[in-house]
């Protein structure tokens, strides 16, 4: 789990430290205050400690997930960095790990002063902001051209699809019913989505689909004897499978959990941190508390979860929801810029931030319908 992150020089950033909760952190801020540029970095110095990504070129990582001008790293370097000045990423983690890179604007590799890779980390998962289910058959296909789908999307886009691609190593009930974890919170998603997606490769090509139907728990006969035992099992439904592409963009966001989870990418307790770039865009605000409690969920297992959003019934359904009893725990963090310069503020009530572009604009917004209902008196 990542608890401590530095940033200086990089992106937006002169001088930011943030301490992150084990469980659920929430990011907000206005537009231009770098909240997607500190996941990503989150995510480079988390990926870069996994267990499939040390060694890996950390210049070639930052680029092709930042995108900066002509691919170059130094276009990392904060503008009015002095020169010869370095861009640092530091990161501390739960079990010991550190890493700290630098580079300057004329850098062509990142030094790294320190680095613990030991034990290595779960591999990190980062959900960008656009639905990824219905890119995955371009992306994925053997026809693709890679270098144009590098310039089109950065790399969280295709080490997302490469996630979702990763064979399952058991059917869903049977890890149902070795893990009532996963049970818990992969039965709740699929009956609430009213089906499951899938996805299989044949001759190149990614074909998926939408099974409707829900899980049930049945008496299932003993192999051994008369005895019976109850079981979840899917039941899919009358109605023929449908194209994923079909199915709404929120619910292929939510598809995207039910995905990985299945296929064990994301497993509480051995996979990485999960990172989500505004998950409610394009969600129907009545799936809001669905997402909210499966990700409660996840972090009760021990899912550290770092999100951004800008999204007041989101951020509500957090408050409303989280059981202190049952350990959870939300720390929210607020961006803003402060004489050209961004900061941060960190408190686990977000009534307790000075700063918050959210819960301002919603008071905005009811002064206005006061002010209407009475008149403009």
């Amino acid at each position: 789990m990542l608890e401590k992150l530095e940033l200086k020089n990089l992106a937006k950033f002169a001088d930011l430290s943030i301490q992150f909760s084990p469980r659920i952190n929430i990011v907000i801020g206005e537009n231009g205050t770098g909240k997607t540029q500190l996941l990503k970095a989150a995510y480079v110095a988390s990926a870069a400690l996994s267990n499939e990504l040390q060694g890996a070129d950390l210049a070639k990582r930052f680029c092709r997930i930042y995108r900066p001008t002509g691919d170059s790293l130094g276009k990392l370097v904060r503008h009015g960095t002095p020169v010869g000045a370095h861009a640092e990423v530091n990161a501390q983690f739960a079990g010991g790990q550190r890493l700290q890179a630098r580079f300057t604007s004329a850098s062509k590799t990142v030094a790294l002063p320190e680095i613990l890779a030991q034990p290595a980390l779960g591999s990190p998962l980062f959900l960008p902001t656009k639905e990824v289910l219905s890119l995955l058959r371009g992306i994925k296909s053997k026809d693709a051209d890679l270098k144009t789908i590098e310039l089109i999307f950065d790399s969280t886009y295709l080490d997302l699809c490469e996630k979702l691609m990763v064979k399952k190593p058991l059917k869903a009930e049977d890890v149902i019913e070795s893990d009532p974890r996963f049970g818990a919170v992969y039965g709740k998603l699929v009956n609430a989505l009213e089906g499951r997606f899938s996805l299989a490769e044949l001759g190149g090509s990614v074909l998926m689909s939408f099974d409707p139907g829900e899980y049930q728990v049945q008496r299932d006969k003993d192999q051994h004897d008369l005895n019976t035992r109850m079981q979840a099992k899917f039941i899919a439904n009358k109605g023929e499978s449908v194209s994923a592409n079909m199915a709404a963009e929120g619910i292929r966001k939510l598809g995207i959990l039910q995905l990985l989870l299945q296929n064990r990418q994301l497993d509480p307790g051995r996979t990485g941190t999960l990172f989500w770039d505004e998950p409610e865009t394009n969600m129907n605000p009545k799936l809001m508390k669905l997402l909210v409690e499966i990700l409660l969920e996840l972090s009760r297992n021990g899912q550290q979860v770092i999100l951004a959003t800008h999204d007041y019934v989101l951020l509500k359904w957090f408050d409303l929801l989280v059981k202190k009893g049952q350990g959870d725990h939300i720390r929210f963090h607020a961006l803003s810029s402060e004489n050209g310069q961004v900061v941060v503020q960190s408190a686990d009530d977000y009534r307790q931030l000075n700063s918050n572009a959210i819960a301002n604009t919603f008071n905005d917004l009811y002064d206005e319908e006061i002010k209407r209902s009475l008149g403009g008196a």
